[in-house]
């Protein structure tokens, strides 16, 4: 079984992450890999045993399937430029895709010890219970489990069936990875994540870096149902739902006695908020306290204006 590891990036000196995850990668027990790099200009010093493909500035997504085409492996492994494997991530992967049920299988992106501190508070929102389904992708599970979907920052796919679905959505900045594995699983393959195929990965910082990821996370997942709707999707809307409820129960509490029952659900789910954000370390629980909160109203909105805004490819080139 031979990998394919593809990182875009958009350049190899924007950050020292790039070179941290190229290092980390060729220190991994396995070696039965090639290595794809998508910048978006080519780089003057050449790299031993890399592949690099300037790609221009075009989204991850339309960089991910260019690696694709050039890519060599059975399976095709993505990798974000801000994250770094473990060195046992392909020895631990590859019994997984002895069962050819699986499809795609993925595991932990964990926070960096050495991340800053409001890095370190962004992951622990993220690992937090009341951020929802996604949760489990930020920390370690007992044991396998089957999941709608997992993000491209650690992904492992078969190369023929992501060939078989048309590969990432090229329209999408993100939720690309989403479509792929809904995609997939409508193959009747399954989507796995797994405990010991881990990377880390750093966070975008408490407070406006992070909401600014999790406004665009939601808006495109808003998009993705409206493109391709489905029952199993419905659960991207939820904090929609809690959003309009906080702006509509506090106009209706004015004048009725809804207010006590308003009141009621306000204070407990800061309750809630409070004691989980208790699970973290001390120093960073008032942080954690206040980025759930925006992170839940933040998404929710987010998610309310993809709905009522029609998809503009321009918007696409607001983040990277």
């Amino acid at each position: 079984m031979k990998f394919s590891i593809i990182v875009p990036c958009m350049s190899i000196n924007q950050e020292r992450d790039v070179k941290d995850c190229i290092k980390a990668c060729f220190d991994i027990n396995n070696k039965d890999f090639e290595f794809i790099l998508l910048p978006d200009e080519d780089i003057k010093e050449k790299i031993a045993k890399i592949r690099v493909i300037p790609t221009g500035k075009i989204r991850p997504s339309e960089k991910r399937n260019l690696g694709v085409k050039e890519a060599k492996g059975e399976i095709l492994v993505f990798l974000d430029d801000d994250a770094y494997p473990q060195k046992d991530w392909l020895d631990n992967v590859s019994k997984y895709f002895k069962n050819n049920k699986i499809g795609i299988v993925g595991g932990p992106n964990l926070t960096p010890k050495d991340s800053s501190f409001l890095s370190k508070c962004g992951g622990d929102v993220l690992a937090n219970w009341l951020t929802g389904l996604s949760s489990v992708r930020y920390k370690i599970v007992n044991k396998p489990i089957k999941v709608l979907e997992l993000p491209a920052c650690n992904l492992f796919v078969r190369k023929d069936l992501f060939k078989k679905v048309g590969g990432f959505d090229p329209s999408l900045l993100t939720a690309e990875d989403s479509k792929l594995c809904f995609n997939i699983r409508n193959l009747k393959k399954q989507v796995l994540y797994v405990p010991d195929v881990i990377v880390y990965h750093y966070r975008r910082e408490l407070f406006k870096p992070h909401m600014k990821q999790m406004w665009i996370y939601a808006r495109d997942k808003a998009w993705l149902i409206k493109e391709d709707f489905s029952i199993d999707k419905l659960y991207y809307s939820i904090l929609s739902w809690f959003v309009l409820f906080l702006l509509i129960g506090a106009i209706i509490s004015i004048f009725t006695w809804f207010k006590y029952l308003y009141l009621f659900f306000v204070l407990f789910y800061l309750y809630l908020v409070f004691f989980s954000s208790l699970l973290t370390k001390i120093e960073r629980s008032l942080f954690v306290f206040l980025g759930l909160i925006l992170t839940h109203i933040i998404y929710g909105t987010g998610f309310i204006y993809g709905i009522i805004r029609k998809k503009h490819p321009t918007l696409y080139g607001q983040m990277w």
